[in-house]
């Protein structure tokens, strides 16, 4: 069968299929969007050794160039990050960051895969993990050449409690963890690791130092600060989030008791589109009722409803984003205080393009 044989037998078969009657239930599955990885996984992966090297012999997408260039990205001019990075969309159309607006084909390297931290946005382009900072200028976090494989999607997490992130890249047959500080620009630590293929890493969660790092063999915490690694998960078990103590977790509980310092962390149950609050007192999910991890009164922001219609995120300074559904149409967005629950608005969105998106935050 030629490619035209092919072609013209598929649009005789696809033209009689009927197109299904809309759900209704879509908008209520849209309303609570899952942070899972965009992507199938494939294969068994070996599991997450403590460090060394990956097997050779793995076929690679390399990135369009080795050099870290920035020449694409146009300059913002100051961004002021001081009370968080309010970052929020309108996807496709409007998207607003640290109390400004741009067009979103301005800024289309931005979504909600990126990491919103005090310092600026951080963002992947083609592996490489760049940096949005607060003079309005992009910047490569890592120089040399990285591989953009067509299934390593790690993305980065932030650390509330110093001024680092971590992120994952690719070169060659190694995958390497790196913490980086942004307010040095400098190199916290880093180590190889040995997941295959590693197309189903992913970066879970960052707090204090310590990464938790997922494949689909298992979970396991990285403690940069010393380079010990600490089995921390099954593969029935999902880490959502950790802060200060407490982690969140879906599925089954963790298989081996994660301590820090010595002291085990608290562990409660959470669907994995759920997070803390930096102080880990408290849960966000889906409401703006937050619920309290340690058995005092609930958090009740004062914007937002506690059942029904609505966007929230954890931002970069640890306050909670809210769109708020408004009488008519559209959203007004809030940004609310933690522990007071005190909201500031930030303004209107009526978005065409689909659900409100909160930029670095990814549910």
């Amino acid at each position: 069968m030629t490619e035209l044989d092919l072609r013209e037998t598929l649009e005789r078969q696809l033209g009689g299929v009927d197109v299904p009657p809309g759900d209704p239930l879509l908008a209520i599955a849209r309303g609570r969007r899952r942070r899972v990885r965009r992507r199938v996984l494939t294969g068994t992966a070996a599991a997450l050794a403590l460090a060394g090297v990956a097997a050779a012999g793995v076929t690679l997408i390399p990135s369009e160039s080795d050099d870290p260039t920035t020449a694409r990205y146009a300059s913002l001019g100051p961004l002021d990050f001081s009370q968080g990075a309010r970052a929020y969309a309108d996807p496709g159309h409007e998207l607003h960051l640290a109390g400004r607006t741009f067009p979103a084909k301005d800024l289309d390297y931005l979504d909600t895969d990126a990491t919103a931290t005090s310092y600026g946005v951080v963002f992947f382009d083609r592996g490489r993990p760049m940096l949005l900072g607060a003079d309005g200028e992009v910047r490569a976090l890592v120089d040399g050449p990285v591989e953009a494989m067509g299934g390593f999607h790690p993305t980065a997490k932030a650390d509330s409690v110093n001024p680092w992130v971590a992120y994952a890249t690719r070169r060659g047959t190694t995958t390497t963890l790196t913490v980086h500080d942004l307010a040095t620009g400098t190199d916290v630590a880093s180590t190889t690791v040995d997941c295959g293929r590693c197309e189903d890493l992913v970066i879970d969660a960052f707090d204090d130092g310590v990464a938790y790092v997922r494949t689909d063999e298992r979970t396991w915490a990285w403690f940069s600060a010393t380079g010990v690694w600490q089995d921390a998960a099954g593969p029935k078990s999902r880490i959502v989030d950790v802060r200060n103590g407490v982690v969140l977790y879906d599925g089954l509980p963790p298989s081996s008791t994660i301590a820090v310092d010595g002291h085990p962390l608290n562990e409660i149950k959470a669907p994995v589109d759920a997070q803390l609050t930096f102080d880990g007192r408290y849960v966000l999910d889906w409401s703006s009722r937050l619920r309290s991890t340690d058995g005092s009164p609930d958090l009740v922001l004062q914007q937002g409803p506690e059942k029904g219609n609505g966007f929230w995120a954890i931002d970069s300074d640890g306050s909670v984003l809210v769109a708020a559904p408004m009488g008519g149409q559209g959203y007004e967005v809030y940004d609310c205080a933690v522990p007071s629950g005190a909201c500031d608005e930030l303004g209107p969105l009526d978005p065409k393009g689909g659900d409100p998106e909160f930029i670095g935050v990814d549910m």
